[in-house]
């Protein structure tokens, strides 16, 4: 088999909090490779971005990884110096953020802003970055580019804006891109023309992209493999579809029950009860045990590894499919 582009092992993550010692990321790992079109989903605090920045090294000055393994291309970026290391990911991977006004600098252009990669880490002359900047906003879908290239982020919209920080992503020729929400604070149309653009570079270019969001429906549209993030670890993996029909996890089934279906009128939306655990004390259990309309005395006391189940993997003791947590959820009286 051919070596991963990006390869995550067992990693873990620390942030130091005015409560202690919190566990962001609990031995995570998975393989991202040209192509791929992986959705990571989760609550908010799961460890999604988290996730994202430990693999890029953009984690704030509070947190660190503490173990596990980060390679690309095939290399331990732990082996690299700073220098090295930042070359290596901007050749393989972009980001995109959620926020694109925060993600922007607000006194330069964003032509320049565009063009900087090509002219300072590609060697591209001014002329030469230029023209790679006006076609890259070509490319995602900005119209007019002469006239934009001069222009600051707060005389954009926010779906242009997040345009532009596509292109600004995608500078640098990455083989993978990673959008830490990127439709979120867009319109729903907006985010219709984005994730569609995306769809485009991936399909015209090979491009692989990594998409986190707390949006199933979303997932549904641009995924064709899902991990399920609780308490800083993956609960569920496996093909969009197969999950969302057969979910072997009680939470991805609490999650997926929790989304509203535009074609059914209901009087109320079902919502997950009780919290997500405190991560600066140690896991007992199963994190999701204390929420879950399955546990039993055993999920209190072991926490479930996460395990091949037919075609997905599992961290639940119970794994067996919808059905059986369709079943057990009425039993429950869970509403």
């Amino acid at each position: 088999m051919s070596t991963p582009l990006i390869s995550v092992q067992d990693l873990n993550v620390e942030i130091k909090t005015n409560r202690g010692l919190l566990k962001a990321i609990r031995g995570v790992s998975f393989d991202i490779n040209g192509g791929d079109s992986i959705g990571i989903v989760g609550e908010s605090g799961s460890g999604k971005s988290i996730t994202l920045k430990a693999i890029l090294g953009l984690l704030p000055n509070n947190a660190h990884v503490s173990s596990g393994k980060i390679f690309v291309a095939g290399t331990d970026i732990s082996t690299l110096d700073k220098k090295a290391r930042r070359a290596l990911l901007s050749e393989t991977a972009g980001m995109i953020f959620q926020d694109a006004i925060a993600a922007l600098n607000p006194v330069i252009t964003v032509g320049d802003q565009i063009a900087e990669v090509p002219r300072f880490r590609l060697g591209q002359s001014k002329s030469e970055s230029r023209q790679t900047a006006l076609k890259l906003m070509e490319q995602v879908g900005i119209s007019d580019a002469e006239s934009r290239f001069g222009l600051y982020p707060h005389q954009l919209s926010g779906g242009l804006r997040q345009r532009i920080a596509i292109a600004i992503a995608l500078s640098g020729s990455p083989k993978i891109l990673f959008c830490d929400e990127p439709t979120t604070a867009l319109d729903v149309t907006i985010q219709a023309q984005v994730l569609r653009l995306l769809l485009e570079l991936r399909k015209n270019s090979g491009l692989g992209i990594v998409f986190v969001t707390h949006d199933l429906a979303v997932v549904n549209e641009i995924c064709d493999s899902i991990k399920v993030m609780y308490a800083g670890r993956f609960v569920e993996a496996g093909n969009v579809h197969t999950t969302f029909s057969t979910p072997t996890h009680p939470y991805t089934y609490s999650l997926l029950k929790a989304a509203p279906d535009p074609d059914e009128a209901v009087h109320r939306l079902f919502s997950i009860s009780g919290e997500a655990p405190n991560l600066t004390a140690p896991v007992v259990g199963c994190p999701f045990a204390p929420r879950c309309f399955a546990a039993d005395d055993h999920c209190l006391t072991a926490e479930p590894a996460l395990l091949s189940i037919a075609t997905s993997a599992s961290a639940c003791f119970k794994s067996s499919g919808h059905d059986t947590w369709a079943a057990s959820d009425s039993k429950s009286g869970v509403k």
